[in-house]
């Protein structure tokens, strides 16, 4: 799948902070190495070009927040655990228990990369979870389509070409 890309970029990173060392970082990483928009937060994906008037500095306003069309990406605002993709930004809501230990930020809220789908849980990559400012893989429960106000869905590749993406190369005819 063509999500593996970013996804193992990203697990090569667990136990490292990157970007900002803010969850955002994980976020604009992934989406820099999967040629969506560029999200900044510190990393070496930084020419931004975000939707005019919209929240940039708030994890949980990502989807909402740049042209992810423009990329061939889909934004879904608040999926249900069956609409959940691996390989999908999910982002969190504001002020939310996603543990007993840990809650999202009350301004900034919180995002992650889905990186499985298992026993009804949601295995993801995020940064500035319970184990602080570094990338590392969790385990969190779905708590229901108000949790999660956007998850975006990079293009689906699997290399036969299609009409252009980001990223996909022009096949010329003969």
């Amino acid at each position: 799948m063509f999500y593996e890309k970013g996804l193992n970029h990203l697990k090569r990173l667990v136990g490292q902070s990157t970007g900002n060392a803010q969850c955002y970082a994980v976020a604009a990483v992934y989406s820099g190495v999967m040629r969506g928009p560029d999200l900044g937060a510190g990393t070496y994906y930084n020419e931004m070009d975000p939707i005019e008037g919209q929240d940039v500095y708030s994890a949980s306003e990502i989807g909402h927040a740049y042209h992810w069309d423009k990329y061939g990406w889909e934004v879904i605002d608040n999926p249900e655990y069956s609409q959940l993709k691996t390989g999908a930004i999910v982002c969190f809501e504001r002020s939310l228990a996603l543990t007993n230990t840990f809650i999202t930020h009350e301004y900034y809220g919180h995002c992650a990369v889905v990186s499985g789908l298992e026993n009804g849980l949601i295995q993801t990559y995020e940064q500035k979870g319970e184990l602080g400012e570094i990338v590392a893989e969790y385990e969190r429960e779905y708590l229901g389509t108000t949790s999660i106000v956007s998850m975006i869905i990079p293009p689906f590749f699997d290399g036969e070409p299609t009409e252009f993406i980001h990223g996909q190369a022009i096949i010329e005819e003969e």
